[in-house]
């Protein structure tokens, strides 16, 4: 499992923020520890470079030619900003050509000579220790050499120096990471106070109807608005959802009351022991119509709540004529019992990302509606056609039509028009095809065929098969 992973599951959000704000400021810490050791470093060779000069200034200063002859005499504080409790030692010499007129005459001579008023730096080595070298020339004869004088220190109080530094440096580093460290925890809780009023509103909601009430974004941090945005939107949809199953709830109740009250009036009838032969005959028919209708409407209940609970996916392009096809196949035999004659006018080449069953789902509730209502000896023509963005699909009929006024509300479930009250049916048909239309991308009319009947059209997004 992922490092993330692990840390967002067992760490409190407190304890992640202070783990990295303090791996962050150590880190920092790091940083600026390497960029002040380097500075030390410069800063306290600099410092003894300068000193160092100085003692060389010194000796330099007293150089003199008299009567051809160099002479010098070396000043007794020449070296005594060199001297020290905790310096080894402090070595010179003073050479005019190869010779050695004072100090130690088996110093190394230096790998090149500075022009006047000039001071170069070497690292060396001398009688078996590292040492600094500080070499400068007095010109007295113009083009004779010069007179070198070079003055060198061993190392062991510049290192003590970097060493002092470099400790406190290290010291304060450490107090500020220590400090932070004890200070981000308090300081993380407190800043995510925010969210602890937020789960406290939450869990302040009851299980009402104003559990589902949006919370104010205004009245969180900014950085918590996207947040309370995106919870009020999944608010709104369980909201609506809840609103949905109740309402489904309800509708299927009041559906299948009359049904049922039939059902148990005629088998209380047929169980009667006094009732003639033939009035149980039809009390025993009535019921199974009764059974009937009720396993219509519940398969009808089932399909809108399917219907309803399903989400958009992405499907592969299909060609709609053969699915209208086979559909329009297996409901000729009903449609010939009623009088009725399916006829196709289909575009083979119309294409549409939407799944066939789906689609199968769809056309059937749309033809079974067309052989109810439909007037015998009539016609329902099924029209598969495309525009170059849309590919249409249209089942029409030549019954009674809807009228304008109410195409709005037919789609809404269990509605009924007057008219068609007594007859069978349970008004879920067309709210099962408006259902599945919008989930596939579609959109659904209702229009008057050239028949006076009804025209339904069904619009999906026209795809181009691969």
């Amino acid at each position: 499992m992922p490092a993330e992973a692990v840390l967002a599951r067992n760490w409190s959000l407190a304890r992640r923020q202070q783990t990295i704000l303090v791996s962050t400021l150590t880190g920092v810490a790091l940083l600026l520890g390497l960029g002040g050791a380097w500075y030390i470093r410069d800063f306290a060779e600099r410092a003894s470079d300068r000193v160092l000069r100085a003692s060389a200034n010194a000796v330099s200063e007293t150089v003199a030619l008299e009567r051809g002859q160099v002479t010098l005499e070396v000043p007794p504080g020449a070296f005594g900003m060199l001297e020290d409790s905790e310096r080894d030692n402090v070595y010179y010499v003073v050479r005019s050509g190869p010779l050695a007129i004072t100090g130690y005459s088996d110093f190394p001579r230096p790998p090149s000579v500075p022009g006047a008023d000039e001071t170069l730096y070497r690292y060396d080595d001398y009688r078996d220790q590292p040492v600094r070298v500080a070499t400068q020339a007095r010109y007295l004869i113009d083009g004779q050499p010069p007179v070198v004088i070079e003055v060198a220190e061993t190392l062991d109080e510049r290192n003590a120096l970097f060493r002092r530094m470099l400790l406190g440096l290290i010291a304060l580093e450490g107090a500020l990471v220590a400090i932070a460290a004890l200070l981000i925890g308090p300081a993380a809780r407190w800043g995510l106070l925010p969210l602890t009023r937020l789960r406290e509103t939450i869990d302040r909601r009851s299980a009402s109807s104003s559990a589902f009430e949006p919370l104010d974004p205004q009245q969180a941090p900014l950085e918590l608005r996207g947040l309370i945005d995106t919870f009020n939107s999944l608010l709104d949809r369980l909201d609506r959802a809840t609103r949905r199953v109740r309402e489904f709830t309800a509708d299927a109740s009041h559906q299948m009351r009359t049904p049922l009250a039939a059902l148990r009036a005629q088998i209380h009838l047929a169980r009667q022991s006094g009732v003639a032969e033939q009035a149980r005959h039809v009390a025993l028919t009535e019921a199974e119509s009764a059974a009937e209708r009720l396993q219509q409407l519940m398969t009808q209940l089932l399909a809108l709540a399917r219907s309803e609970s399903l989400v958009p996916r992405a499907v592969t392009p299909i060609l709609l004529d053969p699915v209208v096809a086979e559909i329009a196949r297996e409901l000729a035999p009903r449609a010939v019992m009623r009088g009725l004659d399916i006829q196709l006018d289909a575009d083979p080449a119309v294409a549409s990302a939407i799944d066939p069953l789906v689609l199968a789902e769809v056309l059937s509730n749309l033809i079974d509606n067309a052989i109810r209502y439909g007037r015998p000896e009539g016609t329902i023509t099924l029209h598969v056609r495309g525009t170059p963005a849309l590919a249409i699909v249209e089942v029409e009929d030549n019954g009674p039509g809807i009228p304008e006024t109410e195409r709005e509300a037919v789609l809404r479930r269990f509605y009924r028009l007057a008219r068609d009250r007594d007859a069978e049916g349970s008004g879920l048909g067309l709210a099962i095809v408006q259902s599945l239309t919008i989930l596939s991308g579609g959109t659904l009319d209702l229009l008057e065929s050239a028949a006076s009947g009804l025209l339904v059209r069904l619009s999906f997004p026209r795809a181009q098969l691969d």
